[in-house]
């Protein structure tokens, strides 16, 4: 909670890149910004998510020009995971779409109403075991309206913390009014992140999700689930025995070898809070990558 998080400024010089001058400081655990010109003067602004812990906020910081920042809070609490900038009413004003985790929970949309004025209204909120972890916007149905994708799976709260049903991914289609209901739920222990994609390129998205908490004992595939779109929200589900080797924080996707098909990394983190079997944490400490390549075999089937 110590006010020690900064956004730097980082310039290039040849072919490195060096801090130039901090545009905002004083910030507790800032955990992701995006920039953006949130009032429409011509200059850009920024949105921080201040995490924190106990203490943490949600604001976007006005920029006043000459390198000065001015920060406007829009959430006064702790927990702000990720956001996004927007323009979910298509008026010209771009809006802002956050997640917030610790206490209170939920995915809050605020929107632009000129002049720097936002209007916040809960689009889901959650209990505090809820777990959330990710959300990205994706049109899902393709409707011309983006809907959410979030997944909820963070379990580390406690030493032995016990599995959770209500853990897992969740698609929230909008409406086209910007009212998003669950239209899809697929359970994950400890789900950290899903991303859609359409990886084997037939025209509806897939999913592609990891698990940072998953079910260690009965289930350890889990740690990282491709679903296959069939269409009408039906998926199948795929895993592969190797991804048992690493214990997954992030993942990313795109096209690396570039044969049209996107392919995906997984990155490992194998320290945590939780307990973990030693046949597990025994062999990521010798033996776990730091991150795997899952190249995307779908054009060779072809």
């Amino acid at each position: 909670d110590e006010p020690q998080g900064k956004v730097v400024d980082y310039r290039r010089t040849n072919e490195r890149f060096d801090p130039d001058h901090a545009l905002a400081d004083h910030l507790t655990r800032p955990a992701y910004t995006v920039f953006a010109d949130l009032n429409n003067d011509g200059k850009e602004d920024f949105v921080v998510c201040g995490f924190g812990n106990y203490l943490g906020r949600f604001s976007w910081f006005q920029n006043l020009g000459g390198g000065q920042y001015r920060e406007h809070v829009l959430l006064d609490q702790p927990g702000a995971i990720k956001a996004y900038v927007y323009d979910f009413n298509k008026d010209g004003l771009p809006d802002i779409i956050v997640m917030m985790a610790q206490a209170r929970e939920g995915i809050y949309l605020f929107m632009n109403k000129g002049n720097g004025g936002f209007d916040m209204s809960p689009v889901a909120e959650f209990h505090p075991a809820f777990g959330s972890s990710y959300f990205e916007l994706v049109d899902f149905d393709r409707d011309g309206f983006v809907d959410i994708l979030a997944t909820n799976g963070d379990n580390g709260d406690l030493y032995n913390s016990p599995l959770k049903n209500y853990h897992g991914i969740r698609l929230y289609l909008n409406d086209g009014k910007n009212h998003f209901r669950q239209a899809w739920f697929f359970p994950l222990n400890g789900a950290y992140k899903a991303m859609a994609m359409d990886f084997n390129n037939d025209g509806r998205l897939d999913i592609a999700a990891i698990s940072f908490y998953p079910d260690y004992d009965r289930c350890p595939e889990e740690s990282f689930v491709y679903l296959e779109n069939k269409g009408r929200l039906d998926f199948e589900a795929y895993s592969f025995a190797e991804c048992r080797e690493g214990r997954w924080l992030t993942m990313d996707a795109g096209d690396l070898d570039g044969d049209g098909y996107p392919d995906i990394v997984l990155g490992s983190f194998i320290r945590g809070s939780n307990k973990v079997a030693p046949v597990f944490s025994d062999r990521w400490e010798k033996t776990g990558p730091s991150f795997l390549i899952l190249k995307n075999t779908a054009v060779e089937k072809k």
